[in-house]
C-alpha cells in the first residue's frame, strides 16, 4: 500500500471510528468544515457500490489565519484531508494528509519559506497528537475487550 500520509487500522465497526476521529480531532483543535460520503457519491454520481468511506476536511484556526498571513495563496495548501474507510475484515482505517503537506516534506519549500515551514510543523504535530488519541482509544477498547 501507497503511503499517502498517516494511517492506523483500528478494529472497531466503522461508526465508532468515525465518531473518534471527529472527537480526537476536535480535541486537539480541528475543526471539520467539510464531509464527503463517498460511497453515496459513488452511488449516485458512478452507480457502484463499495464499502462505506468518508472524507474529512478539517482546518486548524490558528493555523489557517498565520498561514493566509503569509500568503493568501496557499488556501489549497490548508485543509487536513482525513479519510475514515472500511477494510474486508471488518476493521477501520483512519488516514490523513496533514495541512501545508507540500511545505512540510518538501525540503526546497522548508528552505525557502522558514515561516510557512514552522505553520506546517505546528499542524503536523497537531494531527500527530490526533492519531496518538486513536493509538490510546485502540489499546483501551482492547483492554476493555480483554477484561
Amino acid at each position: 500500500m501507497e503511503d499517502y500520509g498517516r494511517r492506523i487500522i483500528l478494529d472497531i465497526p466503522f461508526d465508532q471510528a468515525a465518531a473518534h476521529a471527529t472527537h480526537a480531532l476536535h480535541a486537539e483543535g480541528f475543526d471539520v468544515v467539510a464531509t464527503v460520503d463517498v460511497r453515496h457519491y459513488l452511488a449516485r454520481s458512478a452507480h457502484h457500490d463499495c464499502r462505506r468511506y468518508l472524507l474529512l476536511e478539517a482546518l486548524l484556526p490558528q493555523v489557517t489565519l498565520d498561514a493566509l498571513k503569509h500568503d493568501s495563496g496557499i488556501g489549497p495548501m490548508l485543509p487536513t484531508t482525513i479519510a475514515i474507510y472500511e477494510l474486508a475484515d471488518g476493521e477501520t482505517a483512519v488516514a490523513a494528509t496533514p495541512a501545508l503537506a507540500p511545505v512540510a516534506f518538501d525540503l526546497g519549500w522548508r528552505a525557502g519559506r522558514p515561516a510557512i515551514a514552522a505553520i506546517a510543523d505546528r499542524a503536523a504535530e497537531r494531527l500527530a497528537r490526533t492519531f496518538a488519541r486513536l493509538q490510546e482509544h485502540q489499546h483501551d477498547s482492547a483492554a476493555t475487550l480483554i477484561a
